[in-house]
């Protein structure tokens, strides 16, 4: 059920959007379908959103759920095009494999006494050394 005007303007005015007439910016907002970035349609699995700057709180578009979870729009003022998502999913991926890489590579102390790569721990718990320590530890 979709939430009433004034529902809608008390939710705006709680998360911080600063705006002069609320009313007027109402009634933009529910006639606008589609994105004021990348005009995709307005569906029922692509809401719009109201994006105001969290640190001023002033209002800055009527956007779709991606563009304005991914900030597309400051990110890519002219339009997000496909070798620009490539480009992005490139970085990520490269950010995302180095701090994976970094995080394998930490020595971390088995509960056998071992200092073993956090990567080699599996390993480790199958050598000679920490099962005589499992055993020990039952009995």
């Amino acid at each position: 059920m979709p939430l009433s005007k004034y529902q809608t303007i008390y939710n705006w005015r709680r998360s911080g959007l600063i705006y002069d007439d609320y009313d007027d910016l109402y009634e933009v907002y529910i006639n606008t379908i589609e994105c004021q970035h990348c005009q995709i349609e307005f569906t029922k699995n692509n809401k719009r959103c109201l994006d105001h700057d969290h640190t001023t709180g002033l209002f800055r578009k009527i956007v779709c759920n991606r563009c304005n979870t991914c900030d597309n729009y400051i990110k890519y003022p002219n339009g997000f095009t496909e070798q620009d998502r490539k480009k992005r999913m490139k970085e990520y991926w490269q950010e995302y494999w180095q701090a994976n890489k970094e995080y394998r590579k930490e020595k971390i102390e088995c509960e056998c006494g071992s200092i073993v790569r956090r990567s080699d721990i599996a390993q480790h718990k199958r050598t000679k050394k920490h099962s005589d320590y499992i055993a020990s530890s039952l009995v």
